[in-house]
Parts: structure tokens; C-alpha cells; sequence
């Protein structure tokens, strides 16, 4: 009971402030954020036009996945504490191939071409221009919302000096 007084206190303050906590609720907000982004002016359709690659977020569950799966515990010696050493550069690649919808480098047909079981592989060598390669694990980063607050901060940068 006393726990529920606190809540009807919050929301109401909320409701003076304008909050509107009903944005939080499940359906109430998108799940997934689409982005499309051509990361390469080497792939181009029939027409001449660059092809877009589509990136979707993944979950918070899924990405603290991912950094576990890139996370080793390096033995330190009897009696001491492991180190855990995070690799990031590997981070970023999987996280840009989960984010990555089209193209599918998962795909039966590009892994036969590229004679290789492995769709990072796959996509390592369709991106093999380093920029490229940068240009797709900067997009994914944006699809998973990494640059948000940065893009906000050299706006208001930007907008000071001038």
C-alpha cells in the first residue's frame, strides 16, 4: 500500500510536468528502428543506382549476447583474479552482421560463392574496401541507436559556434 501512495505521488507529479508514461507500455513504441544506407558506391542495381543495405536493431538481450561472446577470461596466475579482455573490433563485426537484413551474408548462395562457411567472412570479403567495411559497422551502430546522442552533440556544437 505504501509503495502504491508513492506511484499515484510520481504520477502525479509526472501528469504536472507533462510525462506521459503511457508511451512505456508494450505497443505503445517501435520495437524495431529500420535504416537503410548505402555503405558502398561499388554495389549498384541494374539501373545504375546504389543499393541500399537495410539494418534493424537487435534487442538489449542479444547485444549483451554478443559482448559476452566477445568477452575472454584470461587466467592470471594461481590465486589471482581472471582478466576479462573485451574484443571490440569483433564486437562491432557481429553486431553489423545481426543488424544487417539485406544483405542476407548468411545467404546459401553468397556463402557457395565465396567459398566460405562463415557469413562474417562473406561479408568481410563483399566489403573488402576498408572503407566499406567501416562505412557497414558504422551503420549498424546507427540502426542500434549508438550515434544518436553523438549526432545531438555536434548540432548543438556546431550551433554554439556559429
Amino acid at each position: 500500500m505504501v509503495a502504491n501512495k508513492g506511484n499515484e505521488k510520481t504520477e502525479e507529479a509526472n501528469e504536472g510536468l507533462g510525462y506521459d508514461i503511457t508511451a512505456f507500455l508494450p505497443g505503445k513504441h517501435e520495437e524495431k528502428v529500420k535504416l537503410e544506407r548505402a555503405v558502398s558506391n561499388r554495389f549498384k542495381d541494374k539501373n545504375d543506382n546504389l543499393i541500399k543495405f537495410v539494418f534493424e536493431n537487435v534487442t538489449s538481450e542479444r547485444l549483451e549476447e554478443l559482448r559476452k561472446d566477445c568477452t575472454k577470461r584470461i587466467p592470471k596466475g594461481r590465486g589471482r583474479q581472471p582478466e576479462e579482455k573485451f574484443d571490440s573490433d569483433k564486437f562491432q563485426a557481429l553486431l553489423a552482421l545481426e543488424s544487417t537484413v539485406y544483405p542476407d551474408f548468411s545467404a546459401k548462395e553468397l556463402l557457395d560463392a565465396y567459398k566460405s562457411p562463415s557469413a562474417l567472412e562473406v561479408a568481410k570479403k563483399v566489403l573488402s574496401v576498408p572503407g566499406d567495411y567501416m562505412n557497414w559497422i558504422a551503420a549498424a551502430s546507427e540502426a542500434n541507436g549508438f550515434d544518436d546522442e553523438i549526432d545531438d552533440e555536434t548540432e548543438a556544437i556546431e550551433a554554439a559556434k556559429n
